[in-house]
């Protein structure tokens, strides 16, 4: 498996993360976040947050479930969108899978949260 070293740069809100990762083919890296993301933010009318985001908006989870292709990141994206589209929840998170993860799939772990409870 070949293996190459990214930079990865995540915005998150004002927040901005940087750090080197060894990465193979397989798995989700900052660019391949990007595509994912712009994607999601065309299709999908809930907002994307962080999941400090959530807890600081006292946010509740609604449903957290794991989404994996075998065939590409494109293809992780668009399961996404597909799910969040049948979605009623204002919010959404995502986490990509572990960079340094040997799993020949690409997986994203997404959390779906509605407004705090009075």
């Amino acid at each position: 498996m070949e293996k190459r070293v990214w930079m990865t740069l995540l915005a998150t809100g004002s927040l901005l993360v940087a750090g080197s990762v060894a990465a193979g083919n397989d798995v989700v890296v900052d660019s391949d976040v990007t595509k994912v993301t712009q994607v999601l933010a065309a299709e999908v009318k809930a907002e994307r947050i962080t999941v400090e985001q959530a807890k600081e908006m006292e946010l509740n989870r609604a449903e957290t479930y794991e989404v994996t292709s075998t065939v590409s990141v494109d293809n992780l994206g668009m399961q996404i969108s597909e799910k969040l589209k049948d979605s009623i929840m204002p919010y959404y998170s995502i986490e990509f899978n572990d960079p340094t993860s040997d799993d020949e799939s690409y997986k994203a772990v997404v959390t779906e949260y509605f407004g705090k409870v009075e």
